[in-house]
């Protein structure tokens, strides 16, 4: 995948990708009332983990020559996190919005050019 800096190997974006998925993951588990093994030991530390994983993924904005995919993960990962924080939170609307940001992930990557293009 070409990026603003030179290149990085295909596998190097799989794992990128997948990363991703987990951190975003880790989101929905968390609100999740029926995992009882929480990672993260208060809401504010919940929160701030939110934070930067949508400053992380602005980096890579960025770093990949702002991607279409791009706009679509981090307008719903904020709303997630608008909702997150709302007094009318509910549950649902929340899962809803992570499950539709793990798909905007893939397509981040789907428009970007490929090292072997």
């Amino acid at each position: 995948m070409i990026f603003t800096y030179g290149t990085f190997p295909d596998n190097q974006i799989t794992q990128m990708a997948k990363t991703m998925h987990d951190d975003v993951h880790r989101l929905l588990l968390y609100k999740d009332e029926n995992v009882l093994d929480k990672m993260f030991k208060s809401d504010d530390e919940f929160k701030s983990y939110f934070s930067n994983i949508m400053f992380r993924f602005g980096g890579l904005n960025t770093l990949l020559g702002c991607p279409i995919g791009m706009v679509s993960l981090l307008s719903t990962l904020q709303a997630a996190f608008n909702v997150v924080g709302s007094e009318d939170y509910e549950y649902q609307v929340y899962r809803k919005l992570i499950l539709d940001a793990h798909g905007y992930i893939d397509q981040v990557f789907e428009g970007v050019k490929r090292c072997h293009d």
